[in-house]
């Protein structure tokens, strides 16, 4: 068929990246998440008393999020809207997935479904958290293969032997597919170890692959094995010293992984991404000796420490290495990966996340005008520079916090600018309130979850 005038101008003139993108192969992707790591825990965000080379190497060889954010203040929520590219509210988690209790829409598409039907091998290493029902498990949602965990926590050093007819706990209980096994070694190490042998197996393959390993490093409790205890004798506090090891064992073991990239050929296609699933918890739901500085709070709070994490990506063959500083969410992730990939997502089940490549090869604007959050008796929004920020009373206070600040200039959240800007109160109001109306459908009180909070994993 002889071409058109119209399909040859088109040809002509089509933009060069979009002609490669449209004939590059489908990239292998790479998820790394940490659990309860604080914003200032590696060396590439401020840590001095806990080297971090392989989490710096990500950070310096890729792009870092300078304001790079989760939709949750807590583990499940944002596991659920990495998932699905979607705010949690939507899917039914408002709040941390207990023993027992319902888990993530069974009806709601996954990345890794996504990512199977488009050819993918795909695998989960480490924590789920996202419900232990039979309708919730990684290998109904999308994932060919699953070693780890279905609920919150555990202990990173084998289970004792049990009965042979004892009762299987299934929030606590390691898997590997539907099977329970025993850990062979502290679990960060094991977790390191299931996720380098996956990428081996893939070499060879001609189908691209999706990993996601999910550490339950450095959520409590606090465990470290002796050898990288040892490492850090001039940590004072137990606690931190503590936390440093486990810290610290989850680097080497994130290098072990990213070697085993370089080894297998993958590293010139493949996207690797890294975040926290939220800041660390400074003083409520399981504090860790994690440090946020120079944010506000922690965990299972809407200021910035809970919400600001450690985020970077890192693709040799295609990104450039840099820091980018408008505001992303880790939904952006999941919806970066599906375009990469050519997957449209379902239109019954449409994404809050944004595909960031235009932004990350030099496009202009913002991928969002406002981002927001909602956690039981606090909310916040973000609209370019401005944060309005809600806490209801905690201990110790007697009236709720209703307080605005410009980030660009106070990261802390230390100064009040409600008073000399009340329009733009008003309009981050009208705003949240709009977004509320849509998204956090159906939202449990804060009195029936406020002493679970308390106590969360």
């Amino acid at each position: 068929m002889k071409p058109t005038p119209t399909l040859l101008a088109a040809l002509l003139f089509a933009p060069l990246a979009a002609l490669h993108a449209a004939d590059a192969p489908k990239p292998n992707i790479l998820f790394i998440v940490a659990d309860d790591m604080g914003y200032a825990d590696c060396g590439s965000q401020g840590c001095k008393d806990v080297p971090t080379p392989h989490l710096d190497s990500l950070a310096a060889q890729g792009i870092r999020f300078t304001d790079g954010y989760v939709s949750g203040t807590v583990c499940s929520p944002t596991r659920a809207g990495l998932m699905t590219g979607r705010y949690h509210y939507r899917d039914g988690i408002h709040n941390w997935v207990p023993p027992g209790k319902p888990g993530l829409n069974a009806g709601v598409p996954t990345v890794a479904g996504y990512l199977n039907s488009a050819g993918y091998r795909t695998g989960l290493v480490g924590k789920w958290h996202l419900g232990e029902q039979p309708e919730c498990h990684p290998m109904k949602r999308g994932f060919a293969e699953f070693f780890g965990f279905l609920g919150g926590g555990r202990s990173y050093f084998p289970d004792k032997p049990k009965a042979a007819d004892a009762k299987i706990n299934l929030y606590t209980a390691v898997l590997h597919g539907d099977e329970p096994v025993a850990l062979k070694d502290y679990a960060t190490h094991d977790f390191g170890r299931e996720a380098v042998a996956f990428i081996q197996r893939q070499k060879g393959s001609d189908k691209p692959f999706f990993l996601y390993l999910a550490f339950n490093a450095v959520h409590t409790p606090m465990e470290s094995p002796e050898d990288y205890l040892a490492r850090f004798p001039d940590i004072a506090d137990k606690k931190r010293r503590t936390y440093a090891g486990m810290l610290a064992a989850m680097d080497d073991n994130i290098g072990r992984v990213l070697q085993a990239v370089r080894d297998a050929g993958f590293e010139q296609n493949t996207l690797i991404c890294f975040h926290s699933d939220n800041g660390g918890p400074i003083t409520r739901n399981a504090p860790n000796a994690s440090m946020n500085t120079p944010l506000r709070g922690g965990k299972g709070q809407t200021w910035e420490g809970g919400i600001r994490v450690p985020m970077f990506v890192k693709w040799s063959g295609r990104l450039k290495p840099g820091t980018y500083s408008q505001p992303v969410i880790q939904m952006d992730l999941t919806a970066t990966v599906l375009a990469l990939a050519g997957v449209k997502p379902d239109a019954k089940w449409p994404m809050d996340g944004v595909n960031l490549m235009p932004f990350l090869e030099g496009g202009h604007g913002a991928p969002h005008e406002m981002l927001c959050w909602d956690y039981e008796n606090q909310w916040a929004i973000r609209k370019g520079p401005w944060k309005l920020a809600f806490a209801g009373p905690e201990k110790g206070q007697k009236q709720p916090v209703l307080a605005l600040y410009d980030l660009t200039k106070d990261i802390s959240e230390a100064s009040d600018l409600s008073a000399q800007h009340p329009e733009v109160v008003k309009q981050l109001q009208a705003d949240r309130q709009s977004w509320s109306k849509e998204v956090v459908a159906n939202k449990p009180s804060f009195t029936a979850n406020s002493e679970k909070a308390a106590k969360s994993p």
